[in-house]
């Protein structure tokens, strides 16, 4: 795996006016020992690619479908093309333009029938891609009948991994839709209904279309700017303002690094909360996952709540010398990182979740026991936690 200055490096060829970085939310530069690469496996473009040895960023393949946001377990990269607001708003009006029906199309087919379909009701994004499970709860929330995927020739198209990042979406929204007994369904359509052909006025519709322009268009000449410094002093802006810049954000107080539970799965939890009661039933999803840790076999350094990037596990230590790490599931965002990092091998993750635990904040408790530390053992958990701690910090940009 690349080292964490190559990951910086790379990742934050990323930014643009399509995509802001959130660096230190992202597994690999979190944790060199981390494994998630759903950016470049998923990335529609080959903007982010992976060919079994390296990674690599060709910024100027970036088409700007937020397929690599969708995916992105920590929202590490988060999309603006458009931002999730602007994409929440548009999909509100269309529900409501055609009576209870979101229409949401792929760049490819409407640029073909620009001019011949009313934009109020459909919403516009790059690629289906866009589309997350948030959005379509938040839809189903408001008492949506359908939302209609309307898709070109996705087998030919050169961005078709954004058709399967759309598929996986479906497929767990359908399941979180049933669970929780909501009647929207969600379907793929290879043509626009006749009811979205164009009307005599748009400027409804043009309205939040201009909204989200306004905020690209700032971003854009924001990230010009900063780039303008970089060219004429050789670094970043931030650091241009600094003498001696930090080279990382160190551990908080309780030993771990920055926590961040993603916007969209807030956003998620609120929308099922609305909906009502879940069956008591099990989940499985791209979404959750269960952390289930053999502490026979743990090695008590905690290094997964040190480096869980949203908090679902955290330490804990009680008055009678009880300690070790609880795990939230409604918080895990199945990056995975706990599992590929622990020293021990006794993490695994399950891909089960009962639903009721999501929306009632249950927390597992995993009692650790003391080891004893032996320092003439080069793979003690001592030199282990101790290397961990020295070498995987959160950089900043």
């Amino acid at each position: 795996m690349a080292s964490i200055d190559t990951m910086l490096g790379l990742i934050g060829k990323l930014e643009s006016p399509y995509i802001t970085v959130h660096q230190e939310r992202c597994a690999l530069v979190r944790n060199r020992h981390a494994d998630c690469l759903r950016c470049a496996e998923s990335c529609a473009s080959g903007c982010i690619s992976y060919d079994g040895e390296a990674l690599s960023v060709s910024p100027e393949k970036c088409i700007g479908c937020g397929t690599c946001a969708t995916v992105c377990p920590t929202c590490a990269l988060e999309a603006h093309h458009p931002g999730d607001a602007a994409l929440v708003a548009a999909a509100h009006t269309s529900r409501t333009a055609n009576a209870g029906a979101a229409l949401i199309g792929c760049g490819a087919l409407l640029e073909r029938a620009r001019g011949r379909y009313d934009e109020e009701r459909v919403v516009r994004v790059e690629c289906l891609g866009r589309v997350d499970e948030s959005l379509l709860a938040e839809l189903a929330a408001e008492g949506a009948d359908e939302v209609v995927l309307i898709h070109g020739d996705c087998p030919r198209c050169e961005h078709r991994r954004g058709r399967d990042a759309a598929e996986a979406v479906v497929d767990t929204a359908a399941k979180l839709l049933d669970i929780w007994g909501s009647p929207m369904t969600v379907r793929f359509s290879g043509k626009l209904p006749a009811f979205a052909r164009k009307a005599a006025d748009h400027d409804a519709g043009r309205r939040a279309v201009l909204t989200e322009g306004v905020s690209f268009a700032a971003r854009a000449g924001a990230i010009v700017a900063e780039r303008a410094v970089e060219d004429a002093l050789g670094v970043g802006a931030e650091d241009a303002a600094r003498e001696e810049p930090p080279r990382c954000v160190k551990v908080m107080g309780d030993g771990t690094l920055p926590h961040f539970l993603p916007d969209r799965r807030e956003r998620l939890l609120d929308a099922l909360a609305a909906l009502g009661e879940p069956a008591d039933v099990m989940v499985d999803t791209r979404l959750w996952g269960h952390v289930v840790i053999d502490t026979d076999r743990c090695a008590s350094c905690q290094m997964c709540a040190v480096f869980c990037p949203t908090a679902a596990l955290t330490k804990f230590a009680d008055g009678d010398g009880t300690f070790g790490v609880e795990h939230r599931p409604s918080d895990c965002v199945k990056c995975r990182s706990c599992e590929a990092i622990c020293p021990a091998d006794a993490i695994e993750i399950s891909e089960e979740v009962f639903a009721v635990d999501l929306m009632g904040g249950v927390t597992d408790r995993y009692a650790m026991r003391p080891r004893a530390v032996q320092h003439d053992t080069p793979h003690t958990i001592w030199h282990t936690a101790r290397t961990m701690m020295k070498t995987d910090q959160v950089y900043e940009r």
